[in-house]
Order: C-alpha cells, then structure tokens, then sequence
C-alpha cells in the first residue's frame, strides 16, 4: 500500500501544474507608473494556434489582444475560378473537425445560387449528416480539451489513469459521430457522397438501421455527460453581449441548416448578413474579427440556448436538472450547453432514422448559371457563414467565408478584460491557467477562422 502513496501525491500536485505553455513578462517603468505585459506565446488544447497578449497599466488591464498567428490560408482564393461543383471539396478542408459543416454550408451556398431545391429525403440525410458533425465535435471538446481543466489534470491521457470512465464515454460518443459520417457521407472526416443536389450514392438502409441501436446507448452516454458538466465548479463571471444564432422554426422539422437569423433583438434573413454583420482586418492577426455594428457577438451552444433552441425531452430534462436560468451571460457554460445539446442531437438522430426510409431518387436538373448564394448554417462553434457568386458557365466567381471563431474572437477579448479585475493578485501561472479555460470554453477553431484573402488595414 505504502508504494502507492507517491502515485496519490501525483494527483493531488496535478492540480497545481502549470500548464505546458511559454509565458513571457515584461516590465518598463513609465511617467504614470509600472507597465506589465504578459504573453502567453500558445494557447494550448485548441484547434489551431493564437496568442494572447495582456498589458497592464498599474493595477489596470489596458490591453487585450488575442492573436492569430497561424498563416493565412486563402481557401475563398483557391475555389475562385473552379466548377460549382467543387466547392464543398475545396472549402471543406479548411478543418478537419468541422469538415462536414464546410461541406453542407458550401453546398447550400451553391444549390442556393443556382436555385437548385433538393428532395425531403436529402434534407433528412442532411441534417442527420450534420448532427453527427456536432456530436463529434462536442465530444472532443468537451471530454479531452475542457474536462482536464476542471480535474486537476493537463491532458485527457493523464486524466485517464483516475477518469477512465469518463474518457471512455467520451470516446463511445465521438464514435457514434463518426459512424454517423461514414454512413451518411462515405467518411468521417471531409465527405465525398454529399454533391451539389443530393448524395452520389445513398447509404443502406441496414447501415441506418443498425445506427439507431448505437445511437439507444449513446443516449445514456450524453445524460449522463450533462449531468457531470452540471456539477462542474464554473468560475462566477457573467458579461451581457449579443447572442446571435438561427431561430428556430416553430413548425416543421427540426434543422439547424436553416432558418433566420437572430442577434439581440436583430432578426433577418441569410441573404442580408452584410448589412448586419461587419469583417474587419487586425493588423495582429491573421484572422479578421466580425462585429455587428461595431458590437462584439458570440455564437455557439450558449448562444443557441439563449436564442431559445428547439430542444428534445430527455434535452428539458438535462436542462432543469442543470439548474443553469436561461437566458445566461456566463461564457464558461458554454461547455455545460454542448453538453445539454448533445443530448439534443442524439434524440434528434435517432427522430430521423425513426422517420427516414432510403430509397433511389433522380438527381434534380442542375445547369450553370451566373448566381448568388448565400447560406448560414449552425457548426459545432456557432454560426458558420459561405457566400458564393458563380458566373454563366458555372464557374465560381467570388467566395466568402465567416467561420464561427471570428465572429468570437473580439467578444473573448473583451471577456478576458472584464475578467481580469477578479484575477488580480492571484499567481501568474493560475490567471494564466483561468484565462485559457475561458478561451477554451468558447471551443475555439483558429484553423477555420484563418482564411482571408482581402485585406483593409484598420488605422
């Protein structure tokens, strides 16, 4: 027994790490007092790279800044001057995470530019395809990116050796994801059977049957993941901002493909983002930040719970028992509200198997024609935008892309300032540690959000 003493002070010292991380301290002495500048050279247990830049002024924090540093990645530039055809291909490997929702948004933007309607039984396959898009996504984040922070440990591997119940459920949900994918669409990652119009083969009816039974004990799987988010110690900070999301329809089927789009008190239709939604470049960074007229937003799970989400039964009843009062202004229950949203999604799926019965069907007419189409679709992260403009022959003429992390990355920056006050005095390595587990609670995809090609300097 004795041998196992060192083993239980590793844990308990794990609480007490310092996150594997580069930080870096300035001081400089100036007229109105003592100048701090901290950088944390990498965010860690995120997709993709940034940094963050804090800079204190007294006991005041002045600047914020959270830095993209990861190259740009051009992907509206390489789908100019291509088939229609090819540009769910092309703008799907902008993230292997959120490569079906590329996909499905890309596809929408097209067929809506070329004014293609597909079958009820696309849109069925579809949106199943999506829900398993979300509910791997949820499950990498959730139990190997944000759960280590809250247990005291460094990585999900460490975590392993005192949770492998909990990693192993986490593992089981984002394998029903990935089936999900693979069923549907022919992969898990970066799709291949979903086209312009529909599927170019369809799945069999046996493989969609035979997920409905792994989907059964998913469900177990997602109750009792947002049970153990609902127990989690969540830092008490709370900040107003403007949730933007789609609204859901009040009839019809459920869908987060579709639908208008609500921000505040805002409610407008796809087709007129412009107008509402601002992309502006930084010179720090190479991802732009989106505002809504000047007004920082977030998007995501908390979001959508905000803007009042359709959810399933078993959904309400994780919801009540989490205790959390909607609407909420806390960034940190973003993870709770995944959570609760992949007890959705799997409700959801299994709604649709219940409902959707393959059969061989015609491809809708498809002719090339000069067009402009925009689509707005919920990914993992939020609200994921393409905009596409084909000429006569088909080919792409312009492409736009706003992934979810630009439109919240001014909104986390502002977090973090009105956060820090409560830091102050604390050991650099905990505001540190703090400071990263709200970043993460945002879920945030760098990757997706480095992609512009068009660049306006702001003076």
């Amino acid at each position: 027994m004795k041998k196992k003493k060192p083993a239980k002070k590793s844990h308990k010292t794990a609480k007490h790490m310092k996150p594997a991380r580069k930080v870096q301290q300035a001081e400089t002495e100036e007229k109105n007092g003592k100048t701090v500048s901290i950088v944390l050279d990498h965010v860690t247990k995120i997709e993709g790279h940034a940094r963050l830049d804090i800079r204190f002024e007294g006991s005041q924090a002045k600047l914020v800044r959270l830095d993209v540093f990861e190259g740009a990645r051009y992907f509206e530039a390489l789908a100019k001057g291509r088939s229609f055809a090819d540009a769910p291909t092309i703008t799907s490997r902008i993230c292997g995470i959120c490569s079906q929702a590329h996909t499905l948004a890309s596809l929408q933007a097209v067929e809506n530019a070329l004014k293609v309607k597909v079958s009820r039984q696309t849109e069925q396959l579809r949106n199943l395809l999506h829900l398993g898009s979300l509910i791997q996504s949820h499950a990498l984040h959730l139990y190997f990116l944000a759960l280590p922070d809250y247990l005291g440990f460094g990585d999900a591997i460490s975590m392993a050796s005192k949770y492998p119940g909990e990693v192993r459920r986490g593992l089981a949900l984002k394998r029903v994801g990935n089936k999900i994918c693979e069923v549907v669409a022919g992969r898990e990652i970066h799709s291949i059977t979903a086209v312009v119009g529909g599927f170019s083969k369809l799945p069999e009816q046996q493989m969609l049957d035979e997920l409905r039974h792994d989907l059964l004990d998913a469900q177990q799987h997602a109750m009792r993941t947002a049970a153990l988010f609902s127990r989690l110690k969540v830092p008490k900070f709370e900040r107003k901002t403007i949730y933007a999301s789609l609204l859901p329809r009040k009839t019809g089927p459920y869908t987060l493909l579709k639908g208008s789009i609500i921000a505040g008190k805002t409610n407008f239709q796809p087709e007129r983002y412009e107008q509402f939604f601002k992309e502006q470049v930084v010179q720090t960074s190479s991802s732009k930040h989106v505002t809504m007229k000047e007004s920082p937003l977030m998007v995501g799970a908390l979001a959508r719970l905000n803007n009042r989400e359709l959810l399933s039964r078993n959904a309400k009843r994780a919801l009540s028992s989490s205790k959390m009062k909607l609407p909420c202004s806390n960034p940190y229950m973003n993870n709770l509200c995944q959570s609760i949203e992949l007890v959705n999604f799997v409700d959801r799926c299994i709604e649709i198997l219940d409902e959707v019965q393959v059969s061989d069907e015609e491809m809708p007419d498809i002719r090339p024609k000069a067009g402009h189409g925009v689509s707005i679709i919920e990914a993992p992260r939020g609200l994921l935008i393409h905009d596409c403009k084909t000429n006569s022959s088909g080919e792409i003429k312009d492409y736009n892309i706003i992934a979810p992390t630009t439109i919240n990355l001014q909104n986390i920056e502002q977090d973090i300032l009105a956060l820090l006050p409560a830091l102050a005095g604390k050991p650099q390595a905990q505001i540190v540690l703090e400071l990263e587990k709200l970043i993460r609670a945002y879920d945030p995809c760098i990757s997706c959000s480095a992609h512009f090609l068009k660049v306006n300097w702001l003076k």
